[in-house]
């Protein structure tokens, strides 16, 4: 396999460089001279007189007389192949490194939809279509900010959205068909409104966004970091802390807020 690399890197690099010397011999040399007849000749360009010039300057353009300029041409395009064969490599190898870096992600997905919920990891089926109702529940974007909440107030953490309690894949496409912009861009967006309707603008920045595909179906993951300052869901009647203590959210009352964030300094 390592030996056949370097022998698809010469033929990226041979195919492009042939290809353009020869656009460069067969086809800019011949029209470059033409150009050159009209603008030493002074003779007013038209297009018919530029086809009959073509006809004869064509073939005078492979004489030898002619080899000065067709070699330099050629290697000009030659040049030209090799930097955009050079370039194609590269790209390649970008994609490569990506493609990479995506299957070890995964893998690390699939590792913590094994391992199951913990301090760290949470797992939600939707934003907002409800699995039990089959229909949409925009409470469930409480939930979300809730559990978001409570990992901010925490050590942070991964909410994975897309898979139920049990690890099932349900992906993501029945919360898609609830929202305006049906893809990615569109949840992405969607997550980050309930981030900051219910947290605070300011708490989107301490959560980033990234997609999977896991069995075919697309999984949201929100990386969340802890927050020096307390963060509470402010829901329509109640502003409430909550912090994430083992595999669950919760409430805290005034009083239990107020020495868990003195302990937390300690």
């Amino acid at each position: 396999m390592q030996n056949k690399k370097p022998l698809r890197n010469i033929k990226t690099i041979a195919v492009p460089v042939l290809i353009w010397a020869g656009i460069f011999y067969f086809l800019v040399h011949p029209f470059t001279m033409v150009l050159y007849w009209f603008e030493y000749s002074n003779t007013v360009f038209s297009f018919s007189l530029f086809q009959d010039v073509l006809k004869t300057r064509f073939l005078e353009s492979f004489t030898f007389d002619m080899s000065g300029m067709g070699g330099l041409l050629t290697l000009l395009g030659g040049l030209l192949g090799l930097l955009s064969g050079l370039f194609w490599i590269n790209l390649k190898r970008k994609n490569e490194l990506i493609g990479t870096q995506q299957r070890l992600l995964v893998q690390d997905i699939e590792a913590l939809i094994q391992a199951g919920e913990n301090e760290r990891v949470e797992l939600k089926s939707s934003i907002r279509y409800d699995y039990y109702r089959k229909t949409t529940n925009k409470e469930l974007e409480l939930v979300i900010a809730k559990t978001i909440t409570g990992f901010m107030n925490a050590k942070g953490g991964k909410l994975i959205i897309g898979v139920a309690d049990d690890g099932n894949i349900l992906g993501l496409e029945k919360d898609f068909k609830t929202l305006k912009h049906k893809n990615r861009d569109g949840y992405e967006r969607e997550v980050f409104r309930i981030i900051s309707t219910q947290l605070g603008h300011e708490a989107c920045f301490s959560n980033h966004i990234s997609f999977y595909s896991l069995n075919e179906r697309d999984l949201c993951l929100v990386d969340i970091e802890p927050s020096e300052k307390p963060v509470y869901v402010n829901d329509t009647e109640n502003t409430t802390f909550y912090v994430r203590t083992g595999n669950a959210t919760y409430p805290l009352t005034v009083k239990e807020a107020v020495n868990y964030l003195e302990n937390r300094k300690l």
